[in-house]
Parts: structure tokens; sequence; C-alpha cells
């Protein structure tokens, strides 16, 4: 909740948990709507790197690179549109996959790889995952190449960790920009309530925008009872619903979320 400042204590992220995925380069994104499901499964293709080190969190540097553009009037100027954005994670385990990715090789039968210290151009899709301790979820998908690999130092008793450094390219599938990004909101724990329900008279396949609470993690939205063919939820105060087939007059809107179902809202459909 905001309090009188304008601070939100609720919204600080303090991650717990999360994973990182890799797969090989041409693999399909997850579509917007499916990377904002909390229950999301990647496609096979995926492989997550395991245990990540205690301070080896995703470190995602996104920041521009070179000077402003200037022109002769002052004050006026633009960003250069150069950037070297990288991510920075560190891995706990060491197996296949990592020294995969480290070292751009797979091991034979003996388990035996040989090492190339200048590098290894392998392009890949890199997924991460953050689940906060408010319950929020964020997604970052990127396409990325694995620019550095540095192994910890041997101590007896600590963990010896795999850093990467991954360079971190301009994507078509992201309108070529550099990273894609979900943040998810914690399920609700109370069922939806609607408020509101307009445009009125709308017939199949147009759109309502619906208010109310308690919308994050919807599964279901009807009208008259017959499921809505197309929802998307806007924020945990709006969705937007498609109506499906049926006949003009009363068909009453029922959203069903984690924690169950709304009562019904009066709707007059064309």
């Amino acid at each position: 909740m905001v309090d009188q400042f304008g601070n939100d204590i609720s919204a600080v992220g303090i991650p717990v948990t999360g994973f990182l995925g890799f797969a090989p380069a041409g693999t399909a994104f997850p579509t917007p709507s499916d990377g904002a499901s909390p229950t999301l499964t990647l496609e096979p293709a995926y492989e997550k790197a395991g245990l990540l080190t205690e301070d080896g969190g995703f470190e995602w540097v996104l920041e521009p690179d070179g000077d402003q553009v200037k022109f002769f009037q002052e004050g006026y100027q633009i960003p250069s549109g150069l950037s070297n954005p990288t991510l920075v994670v560190k891995l706990a385990q060491y197996d296949r996959l990592v020294r995969k990715l480290a070292w751009g090789k797979t091991p034979d039968a003996n388990g035996f790889i040989t090492i190339d210290a200048g590098g290894h151009l392998t392009d890949l899709v890199a997924f991460s995952e953050e689940i906060f301790k408010n319950g929020v979820i964020r997604r970052r998908i990127a396409e990325v190449t694995v620019t550095k690999a540095k192994v910890d130092k041997s101590e007896r008793g600590a963990v010896n960790g795999t850093e990467l450094t991954l360079a971190v390219k301009r994507s078509p599938l992201l309108g070529n920009e550099h990273v894609g990004e979900w943040l998810i909101p914690p399920a609700s724990t109370v069922a939806p309530t609607l408020t509101s329900a307009l445009p009125s008279g709308q017939a199949a396949g147009q759109s309502v925008t619906i208010s109310g609470t308690g919308f994050s993690g919807v599964t279901s939205v009807t009208f008259g009872g017959v499921e809505s063919p197309l929802f998307q939820v806007l924020s945990s105060t709006q969705l937007k619903a498609a109506l499906p087939a049926g006949a003009a007059g009363s068909a009453p809107i029922v959203v069903t979320g984690p924690a169950g179902a709304s009562t019904a809202r009066a709707y007059t459909r064309a």
C-alpha cells in the first residue's frame, strides 16, 4: 500500500529464488501473454542452468554507450542509440551444461573437452526468472552470446562458481531492442469484485473493459455463462474481454481467479 509520502514498501523487490534458462538461437520466445502466466512452462529446448551462488544472481547492465548527439542549438541532444548491454551471472554447479556455456564444448564419453581461452561464438537465448518476497515475479528474455567465463579460485569448503558474462544483442523478436521483461503481480488472495463493464451493448467479438479488484491471476471471464474467447488482464483492477457468441439481451459477467469467482455483474449485450 502507498503511504502518505507516496512510498510503497510492499513494492520493494527482495529476491528469494529464481532460475536461469538457456536455449539455442532461433528458439521461440514466449508470447507476451504466455510469459505473463505464473505457471509458465518453457519450450523443451530451454535448459535450466541449475543453482546459482548466493551472490551470483542476475546482473543486467542496460546502459547507453557513447556520448549524446548534440545540436548547434544549446540544450538539444538525443541518445546515440549505441549500447553495450550485458548479463553477468555466477553458476554454482559445474556440469555438462555449464561447461557447454562456458567453453562451448560438449564432453565426450570420457568427460573430456579442450578449452580455448580465446572464447567461443555460440548464440543463445537466455531467460531469467526472479521471485521476490512480496510474490512478484520478474522475467526477462534476450538473445545473448557468452563473452567471458571465469572460474572462482578453489577454496576448501567453499562453492567453486563459474561467472559468465553474456553480451546482449538487439533482437527482431523484441522490436529490435535488447530485452523483453515481464513484471507479474502476486495472485490475489480474495475473489475478484466487479465495479463496471464498459461499453454496454457490445456484440460477439467486441471488447468490454471490466474494472474492479482482485484481477491478478484471473483464469476465466464469462458472459451469460459462456467463456470469453479472449481476455487480457491489464492490471489488478482492470481487464479487457471479448464477448463470445450469444443472443442479444442479458449476459451477466463473472470473473474467476485463484481465490474464487466474483459476484455476477449485470450486462446487456447486442
